[in-house]
């Protein structure tokens, strides 16, 4: 920008957007593709009853990355999370309380859900709420 020109120099904006843009596009922690098996289950009595048993894509430290065939989660819904489940009764798989921040429809019919974790739920003798 020169004084006789109030109007940035193209070289000015473009640098100025291209810092914007990569400030926007950092995540808050990284994330690592695995499969992990996770159990799903509303809190709500009216989001249904049911409990959906599934994997994760992607993880990273306070949100799982799901697919999923069922359709009936939303944006805003609470659920019960199981991470990392096991079918056994012998499960040391710890349960949080995770909130859906968004839901995609994949091109083969499932969907992918992004949760958040919110808080972790002990199973002992004593529980407690742990916050993330």
């Amino acid at each position: 920008m020169n004084e006789s020109n109030p109007v940035p120099a193209t070289s000015d904006v473009d640098f100025q957007v291209a810092k914007t843009a990569k400030r926007s596009d950092r995540r808050r922690s990284a994330r690592a593709s695995v499969l992990i098996p996770v159990r799903l289950r509303p809190v709500r009595f009216n989001d249904g009853n049911f409990e959906d048993v599934t994997s994760t894509t992607n993880v990273s430290r306070g949100s799982l990355n799901i697919t999923t065939w069922r359709d009936s989660y939303y944006p805003g819904m609470h659920v019960l999370v199981t991470y990392p489940f096991t079918s056994s009764s012998k499960s040391n798989g710890w349960e949080y309380l995770a909130e859906v921040a968004r839901m995609n429809a994949l091109p083969d019919g499932r969907f992918q859900v992004l949760l958040r974790l919110q808080f972790v739920m002990q199973s002992a003798p004593n529980p407690r709420l742990i916050t993330l």
